[in-house]
């Protein structure tokens, strides 16, 4: 198990955590790198905030198309 991960190990953690439930080791692991790491933290709020707005997007998109 590895504790201590990068950046950029945690970035592609974070963005595969919002589509698959991440193991435990990999949950306390990106936890732990994200009380040490300043810019992480930025990064999961921003890639949430990201995908929240994409899913409302569709869904105007989908509710404003009058085809559909």
């Amino acid at each position: 198990m590895k504790i201590h991960r990068p950046c950029r190990e945690v970035t592609r953690l974070v963005l595969e955590g919002q589509d698959r439930t991440l193991l435990l080791h990999e949950r306390i692991s990106v936890r732990l790198h994200m009380w040490i790491c300043k810019a992480c933290p930025t990064f999961e709020r921003q890639a949430g905030q990201l995908r929240t707005s994409m899913q409302r997007w569709r869904a105007y998109a989908e509710s404003d198309d009058p085809g559909r």
